[in-house]
């Protein structure tokens, strides 16, 4: 099997790294759009270290401060429009996956004089302004990755779209930014990041030359989480979920998701459940449904543990109770199994799957 990658991204790790970097910004253009939700950015320190860095450089910006979890499509385009009346040339999205991946359509969007609805169609991407990523969650690994979710309000719909070109020319993984991340989006940004993690194994793309990531940051998140969570300042704690986040999208960068992501897309939309939460509402279901036709790939990564992983990873999640609250009306599975056979990520599934095994994971939910 000839295997493949491509990781286009300058990396800067660290505490203060993207204050103390010679990195210039200036290279990148003269004037930027920084991309951000309302109030995270600020809180973290992240848009005040951001603003002194293009202040030092000579860069100017405007700030479009309105992205909110699952970016609307509509989002997307007020800030593109925002982008071009103030004749912005590349875009810094600070925050979670939402901004950034807000900020990677943005740059789709406005490169190729498109409408944000149309970014879907990826045939007709043929590049992107360049883009600075800034994460301060630990989970969504978007800045290592060419992908960006949107949410569809015309239809209701929330899916992905990639292209070589999303990639962000540079981001800054500090982990000091994370440090206010409430403990609920903790544990959710931290499923998401282990989905990611899992999926480079799971996924009929798998790579080989990944393995070593996968295993290191499944164990790290596993054995970290809680401690991020009971203490937001634990800086050992977050500084080794921030990597387990990169790694994880630096896999997915190269495997795509599958399933384990499609069938959270409809929880989200449908009811509300963060992606984080809805990835690991199913994690181990899915992982007990994939072994079959992953085993000797999970047995590379885990060795003997593989065999019993499903099972630790039903025990380790109890510990979260991520079905408190939980209400999914019978009657809507399924329609959303049908949702979840039309998502792009689906052909990326090492085993056949039909609606009625989607409907079965779902009425576990239930």
């Amino acid at each position: 099997m000839i295997m493949s990658s491509f990781m286009p991204v300058r990396l800067f790790w660290g505490r203060n790294c993207l204050t103390e970097s010679t990195y210039p910004l200036n290279q990148l253009g003269r004037k930027a759009l920084i991309v951000t939700g309302r109030h995270s950015a600020d809180k973290s320190g992240a848009l005040n270290d951001v603003q002194t860095v293009l202040k030092n450089s000579g860069v100017s910006y405007v700030h479009f401060n309105q992205v909110t979890e699952n970016p609307l499509v509509k989002t997307v385009q007020e800030a593109a429009d925002l982008c071009m009346e103030e004749y912005c040339d590349f875009i810094i999205g600070i925050g979670g996956g939402s901004p950034i991946d807000a900020a990677k359509a943005v740059a789709v969007a406005v490169f190729n004089k498109m409408k944000a609805g149309d970014v879907y169609d990826v045939r007709r991407i043929q590049g992107a302004l360049p883009l600075v990523a800034v994460p301060l969650t630990s989970g969504t690994g978007t800045e290592a990755t060419p992908f960006s979710v949107l949410t569809d309000e015309r239809n209701g719909k929330k899916a992905g779209f990639g292209h070589d070109s999303m990639f962000p020319r540079v981001s800054y993984c500090d982990p000091a930014y994370t440090r206010t991340v409430p403990p609920i989006v903790t544990r959710d940004t931290g499923l998401d990041a282990l989905s990611h993690l899992l999926e480079g194994v799971f996924s009929a793309k798998r790579n080989v030359t990944l393995y070593p990531l996968i295993r290191q940051g499944v164990l790290d998140i596993m054995q970290w989480l809680e401690y991020a969570m009971e203490d937001g300042n634990d800086l050992e704690a977050r500084s080794r979920l921030m990597m387990a986040s990169l790694w994880g999208g630096m896999v997915i960068a190269q495997t795509g998701t599958t399933l384990q992501h499609a069938i959270g897309y409809p929880l989200t939309v449908r009811y509300g459940v963060s992606h984080g939460r809805a990835n690991g509402l199913v994690l181990s279901a899915i992982y007990r449904l994939y072994y079959p036709a992953v085993k000797n790939a999970l047995h590379q990564v885990f060795g003997a543990d593989a065999s019993s992983l499903g099972d630790r990873l039903d025990n380790w999640l109890a510990s979260f109770a991520l079905t408190e609250s939980l209400t999914i009306s019978r009657e809507n599975i399924p329609d959303m199994a049908r949702e979840v056979m039309g998502a792009r990520n689906m052909a990326n599934n090492p085993l056949s799957v039909n609606p009625s095994d989607i409907e079965g994971l779902y009425h576990t939910l239930c």
